[in-house]
């Protein structure tokens, strides 16, 4: 009895545990892949991620210059992951390099680029860079989205069309949380992009003009609005009927658009950074 006792026990503890792992809520996978077109060829590659769970997958990208992949739901547990690259060439050499992140169970989406050029080292004389010998660059960018909190309310400004310079349409974004509030692109605006639906079903999505020379302005700050549009200057001064999605990514902390030397190493760089964003939807129909 009692060893059919702890045979239940363990079962139990186990199921908790797998069950601690999971991830609960959606959390979709987007992968993409880019060999620069001024590196000498061939040049191999193998990139495998490792779960939580001490599964490991392979992404299939050998000696292609191009790969993208996006699946549903794919990242099942919450926890640390890491992701290995290898990269070999009778030009350049060999390198490898593992980097970590963890997923907390709350994201939606997960987007992994990994991207290599030849270019040349920037070398800190100062205050200024000047340019080196040519050496093997590897980039890695990883982006977390969220669900924006029901704190952070947003409207279709339908009072404000524009001019010439500055379309609409205009959204009202309050900030009823606690936190201040930066744009994805400069810190003080936000740009999204706009889709058209039918159905539920996304037909297309304009991502508009982005100007990245605007002047300084201050986040979102807690119980204050601020205006987003579709890129820099908006899209059109009427809409014509139909249902569309606005959307938007907010941060919590500025995170600029770059990334930085992960691992400098003699003849090769890597480049990587982890940002997170929240993703505020905004789903609204002309009708006239």
């Amino acid at each position: 009895m009692k060893q059919v006792f702890n045979i239940v026990r363990f079962i139990l503890v186990f199921s908790l545990f797998i069950k601690g792992m999971q991830l609960y809520g959606q959390n979709d996978f987007r992968f993409s892949y880019e060999c620069g077109d001024e590196i000498k060829k061939p040049f191999k590659t193998k990139i495998l991620l490792k779960y939580p769970d001490d599964k490991i997958s392979l992404l299939p990208i050998d000696t292609a210059s191009t790969y993208i992949v996006s699946e549903k739901n794919y990242l099942k547990y919450k926890g640390k992951y890491t992701l290995s690259i290898w990269c070999e060439t009778e030009s350049y050499g060999k390198d490898s390099i593992n980097y970590d992140f963890n997923l907390n169970g709350n994201e939606i989406i997960t987007d992994i680029s990994v991207r290599f050029g030849y270019r040349e080292r920037l070398i800190k004389k100062g205050d200024i860079f000047i340019k080196g010998d040519k050496v093997m660059n590897g980039y890695i960018r990883l982006n977390k989205y969220y669900t924006a909190p029901e704190s952070i309310d947003i409207s279709l400004d339908k009072e404000n069309f524009g001019d010439e310079y500055y379309k609409g349409p205009f959204f009202k974004i309050k900030n009823n949380s606690n936190d201040t509030l930066y744009g994805e692109h400069l810190q003080g605006y936000f740009w999204g992009t706009l889709s058209y639906k039918r159905n539920d079903s996304i037909l297309f999505t304009k991502i508009g003009i982005l100007d990245y020379e605007f002047v300084d302005s201050p986040p979102l700050y807690p119980d204050s609005t601020k205006y987003a549009t579709v890129g820099s200057f908006g899209l059109t001064k009427n809409l014509i009927p139909f249902e569309y999605r606005f959307e938007v990514m907010l941060a919590k902390k500025w995170q600029s658009q770059g990334i930085g030397i992960y691992d400098e190493r003699k003849d090769f760089i890597w480049w990587a950074g982890t940002k997170e964003y929240w993703i505020l939807r905004y789903d609204f129909k002309i009708d006239e």
